[in-house]
């Protein structure tokens, strides 16, 4: 039932994100005439995907690096977020019904991955190459800091936590709550991720000229807050360390997103390289074939000398 369930959110992830393309991306640029083979854009991409699945990776096998690096952590540090909020979180359930627990349910497993992998879906199809590195950047750091903190800083969820909290989305269905714990221990809390991640999402839409996605994250953010308070997962706690969690990253993305983009540049090279990734570049000069990587940012032509300027798009 576990696999079953695990199935039915990947499925409904890929046709939200279906539905998203006409909602989101403008009939123009559907429309337009793209010359780009699938070779050119897995040459491109493939950095971007392939980091963001590693970090992802890391967090879902965090139980045997515990248990390599002899981390098992013996204390509990619940307490001290309950010292600061007390049972606040109680509110948020004073509403709750059986057609809202599965809406939210819904919300936290499957919309909140739609919108995360849309995002690159849309800057890459719409071309937003700037804002795709920054918000690849984004995504790795968010999840690199955080991931120090579950294994050094448990935090129980509040529906196993607070007498006052129903563990709504666990205690929903077996198959979720075995889905869950098969990769979170339930004291993975603090920050939220799902609060980071599309408060990120919102931060990094901002500065682009998809408008009516933007207007959908203003109400996309706080229905994926509500669902984390409302199912019993998260304290108000860490939805505040989520978001400066987010503004942090975003900084680091905005300030420093160039000289880090740099030299992961000069490390995809020398990758390219040493695996053998080919790609034709034609002087506009002579019309000579260069025959180089596809990453690399210039290139002279050995007949004319030209120096030409390199995109990988």
């Amino acid at each position: 039932m576990t696999w079953q369930l695990i199935f039915f959110s990947i499925i409904s992830t890929l046709i939200l994100i279906a539905l998203y393309f006409p909602l989101f991306v403008s009939a123009e640029c559907r429309k337009k005439k793209r010359g780009y083979t699938a070779r050119q854009l897995i040459n491109g991409y493939w950095p971007y995907i392939l980091a963001a699945a590693a970090v992802y990776g890391l967090v879902q096998v965090q139980f045997p690096i515990r248990q390599h690096l002899n981390l098992l952590v013996n204390y509990d540090c619940t307490a001290y977020i309950e010292q600061i909020e007390g049972g606040l979180v109680s509110g948020f359930q004073s509403m709750a019904t059986p057609t809202l627990t599965y809406l939210m349910t819904f919300v936290y497993i499957v919309f909140f991955s739609s919108i995360v992998i849309f995002t690159f879906i849309v800057l890459a199809y719409t071309e937003q190459t700037s804002e795709l590195k920054r918000f690849s950047l984004v995504f790795i750091l968010n999840y690199l800091i955080a991931f120090p903190f579950y294994l050094l800083f448990p935090v129980t969820v509040t529906g196993y936590a607070l007498p006052t909290v129903q563990p709504l989305m666990y205690e929903l269905h077996p198959a979720i709550y075995s889905a869950i714990t098969m990769v979170d221990p339930l004291d993975n809390c603090f920050p939220s991720l799902h609060v980071a991640l599309v408060f990120s999402t919102f931060l990094i839409i901002y500065g682009t000229n998809l408008r009516r996605y933007r207007v959908f994250l203003i109400f996309a953010f706080p229905t994926v807050v509500f669902a984390t308070l409302y199912l019993g997962v998260h304290w108000v706690t860490d939805i505040i360390a989520g978001m400066v969690l987010s503004i942090f990253t975003f900084h680091i993305a905005d300030r420093y997103g160039e000289q880090i983009m740099r030299h992961a540049n000069i490390a995809i090279v020398e990758i390219e390289m040493l695996i053998g990734v080919k790609e034709t570049i034609i002087c506009n000069i002579c019309a000579c074939n260069i025959v180089t990587v596809p990453h690399i940012r210039s290139v002279s032509c050995p007949q004319c000398g030209t120096c030409i300027k390199h995109s990988v798009l």
